[in-house]
């Protein structure tokens, strides 16, 4: 039977083992507490979501205005009067002009 080549691995890892320190109950101690307080400290360094809400307040407020200006000012644009292209024998340019808007 043939030896497995992985058998010098295992015994280095067996004995490596062995030389380690036998295990100490006292590490555990206060392992809850310290874990909570970095987690803790990990969600006070990220911004909350409503605190970044706060801040884009005015971004908002600002766009919204800009808007109603935009709405505003385009709102009287260029009107095609309806009276000049009606007439007898234009009811194809009337309809086109209805449906399109113009």
């Amino acid at each position: 039977m043939e030896t497995d080549p992985n058998e010098e691995k295992i015994d280095r890892l067996f004995a490596a083992a062995r030389q380690a320190e036998p295990y100490k109950a006292a590490i555990e101690y206060g392992f809850e507490t310290r874990l909570m307080a970095k987690i803790r400290a990990e969600r006070e360094r990220r911004m909350p979501f409503f605190l970044w809400a706060w801040r884009l307040i005015p971004v908002f407020a600002s766009i919204v205005i800009f808007l109603g200006i935009w709405t505003y000012s385009s709102r009287y644009g260029h009107m095609t009067d309806l009276s000049a292209i009606t007439g007898i024998g234009n009811e194809e340019s009337t309809m086109v002009a209805f449906l399109t808007g113009e």
